[in-house]
């Protein structure tokens, strides 16, 4: 039977060929595709087009026949690529470097965010327990965070928060050193200190709660963030 392909039918009588590749055609048009067999092949087998073998309208038997397992849109459904796969759309921009995809677990920005949260906490907690040093204890939470985290997003949070820690401590040193000689003084610029970190730290753990990258405006990195 000679007849026009479309895109439902082979180049040639699917319904009587004994060839593998319409069998499976045969099948699939009938059952839809299953993933679980073997896709069928680009072109028609060796042999294809050869007397009382292949299509009567395809003369070079090398060649394979034309629109075979295509239509005017692409390829049939199921065929071919996964949609998913391949290049990305237009207008697509990658996220920045150091951004933590939608799809990544909530626990990793939970515990990013502690490590800018819990120095508050303690600086609060210690403050009535021993006054004036507690900022010598608030890069403990934030070098315990980067000791045991196993996500490099938490690592570099903790980086981050473990080296401003150590930062405040060089104005915390002075503090102390000026509330021994005029303690009232020495309370302002304790407020002031306190004041400042209060509000670059909730900056940073909104940041690391949101999947994002922070880094303090005023931060010496006495720690070097490393991989693994």
């Amino acid at each position: 039977m000679n007849s026009t392909p479309s895109p439902e039918q082979a180049p040639h009588d699917v319904a009587r060929c004994a060839c593998p590749a319409c069998q499976l055609f045969r099948y699939q048009r009938q059952y839809g595709p299953d993933p679980g067999r073997a896709l069928p092949p680009p072109c028609p087998p060796p042999g294809y087009g050869a007397p009382g073998q292949g299509a009567p309208n395809q003369s070079d038997p090398g060649q394979a026949a034309p629109g075979y397992g295509t239509h005017p849109g692409g390829t049939y459904p199921g065929y071919g690529t996964h949609p998913g796969y391949g290049p990305p759309p237009p207008g697509y921009v990658p996220p920045p470097p150091g951004h933590l995809s939608a799809h990544s677990a909530g626990s990793d920005r939970t515990v990013a965010a502690l490590a800018h949260w819990t120095p508050l906490v303690v600086a609060v907690v210690f403050a009535f327990v021993i006054p004036g040093l507690s900022v010598f204890l608030c890069f403990v939470p934030p070098l315990i965070v980067m000791t045991t985290a196993k996500s490099e997003y938490v690592r570099s949070h903790a980086c981050e928060a473990l080296n401003f820690q150590l930062t405040v401590l060089i104005p915390g040193t002075v503090i102390l050193l000026l509330s021994l000689a005029a303690r009232g003084f020495g309370g302002v610029l304790s407020l002031v200190l306190f004041v400042c970190c209060l509000i670059v730290q909730i900056m940073a753990a909104l940041k690391a709660g949101g999947g994002e990258q922070f880094r303090y405006p005023v931060c010496l990195r006495f720690v070097k963030r490393t991989n693994g």
